[in-house]
């Protein structure tokens, strides 16, 4: 029998390390799961459909996964000669990377980013988030590479919970082979390791994030030689100090769906996640891994001990994870790229990895990606890596969708400390009716079907008969009845 994508998701369910998902293809009155007290909503906090923990009834709709929209270009690429290594067969050896960072100063506007190539660090900055400028920092020549003691594959973080001026910035990487260390800076430019080092004892590609509650640090890494699992996997580990850290845990590995994806390639083997970047996002986690489907060795070979070429060989595209702590973490039911493969050259064969949070800029959510013209066994001079932009709508990496056929959507009782909805919704060829129920699911009187149709906005109020005040102190449930449209998430301010 012939697998499709519809019927090898929906006929499956998950298995193996870190990894679990409810197929969200044609669901019909599934109750997700069950609350004893009402979950109080924060005034602006927004709700996604990226799972259904806050779901009672779902009815003819499915999820969908929206890939990122590109550029034509990469938005920085290794023009300066200390971006670029030697000539190879004629052609110069230009990658840049970003493991990296991307954060945006608030009090300047200025967006500012930290990537690498091999283990030279390097800084810049930009205006509008696509023409990017080097500064010249003047620490290692005329140039704008910083001093962060050889780490490959960087990450960075801006930790808010710190009270001395000195640590405010964060980063974690692998340091010649030694394991993974971690180091702090009052300015992201200039550093100091910590006592304690390395933190951790393997070492490859790492991303740290923080906890926006407890303000402990989480660590996404690779273990090198882990009986656990098979190949490359994310594991994490926790910090409170950034100086002891919790034992690795296998948090998301792949598993035989994800094997029977690579085997549908020409000597398919096997599929292992390279790396992960997590974040927190509205009231959950969100993750994207770049999910590595493996070929065998390059078919065309020229080692060279290794240095111009992997042994390992396939493509590299980014899927959707998610979670409620950080902790534990599901598959997406649609699991199709989130950032797909193409359909320029300069990221065609693979997405090697990709910084550890998004930038969010008014109404659009970017992500900053490694771009490689070739597939992970790319002969050097032909594997040419850049930084990418990709981006979505607001809350728009995946939404509840219906066809033609009506759907319906029903969450879970909760009390909102707003008392205004909005919708972040298309439905410019559909529509979009909400109703208001109280906590055993009966209509409150007043509140019955507000209709949203011929729309297209992140941030759509709705009203009942002109009034767009909500019941205050007191359990409700929406029900969204949607039809030909997208539903990417809700907000009561």
């Amino acid at each position: 029998m012939k697998v499709t994508r519809r019927s090898f998701i929906s006929k499956s369910v998950g298995v193996g390390l870190g990894t679990s998902f409810i197929a969200g293809l044609g669901l019909s009155n599934v109750s997700f799961h069950s609350r004893l007290k009402p979950y109080i909503s924060k005034t602006g906090e927004k709700h996604l459909f990226v799972d259904s923990d806050m779901l009672g009834q779902i009815h003819k709709v499915y999820r969908k996964v929206h890939a990122a929209s590109k550029l034509e270009k990469p938005v920085l690429e290794a023009d300066m000669p200390w971006e670029q290594g030697d000539i190879y067969d004629g052609k110069r050896d230009r990658r840049v990377y970003i493991y990296g960072t991307v954060l945006k100063d608030e009090s300047t506007g200025l967006y500012k980013m930290w990537y690498n190539r091999l283990r030279s660090n390097l800084y810049a900055t930009s205006t509008d988030g696509i023409n990017w400028t080097r500064p010249n920092l003047g620490q290692l020549g005329d140039n704008n590479m910083f001093n962060l003691f050889d780490f490959h594959c960087p990450s960075f973080i801006l930790d808010r919970f710190e009270s001395d001026p000195a640590k405010r910035y964060k980063a974690v990487g692998s340091s010649k082979g030694l394991g993974y260390f971690a180091a702090y800076s009052a300015d992201g430019l200039n550093w100091n390791l910590y006592p304690k080092n390395p933190i951790l004892k393997s070492s490859d590609t790492i991303t740290l994030s923080q906890d926006p509650v407890t303000g402990e640090y989480l660590a996404f890494h690779k273990v090198n030689n882990d009986p656990r699992v098979k190949g490359r996997q994310v594991f994490l580990s926790v910090s409170k100090d950034m100086q002891t850290w919790s034992d690795p845990v296998p948090v998301m590995v792949t598993d035989e769906l994800d094997h029977v994806e690579a085997r549908r390639l020409p000597g398919g083997t096997h599929s292992e996640f390279y790396n992960m970047s997590a974040f927190p996002y509205a009231n959950q986690w969100l993750g994207m891994v770049t999910h590595f489907r493996r070929t065998g060795e390059p078919k065309e070979k020229k080692f060279d001990g290794g240095h111009r070429q992997s042994f390992a060989d396939g493509p590299i595209d980014i899927q959707l994870v998610h979670s409620r702590d950080g902790r534990h973490w599901k598959r997406c039911s649609d699991r199709s790229p989130v950032i797909a493969l193409g359909p320029y050259r300069y990221d065609s064969g693979s997405i090697l990895g990709l910084c550890n949070s998004p930038v969010i800029s008014g109404d659009e959510m970017w992500m900053y990606y490694t771009a490689m013209t070739t597939t992970h066994g790319g002969y050097l001079p032909d594997k040419e890596m850049s930084i990418a932009r990709a981006s979505w709508r607001i809350d728009g990496l995946v939404s509840m969708r219906a066809d033609n056929e009506p759907g319906m959507i029903e969450t879970h009782p909760m009390v909102f400390e707003g008392n205004t909805l909005f919708i972040n919704a298309n439905v410019a060829s559909g529509r979009l009716t909400v109703e208001l129920l109280d906590a055993e699911g009966r209509e409150i009187s007043g509140y019955g079907k507000s209709i949203i149709s011929k729309k297209d906005g992140v941030n759509i109020p709705v009203a009942w008969n002109g009034s767009r005040s909500l019941p205050a102190g007191t359990p409700i449930r929406f029900r969204f009845h949607l039809q030909k449209g997208d539903l990417f998430s809700y907000t009561v301010s």
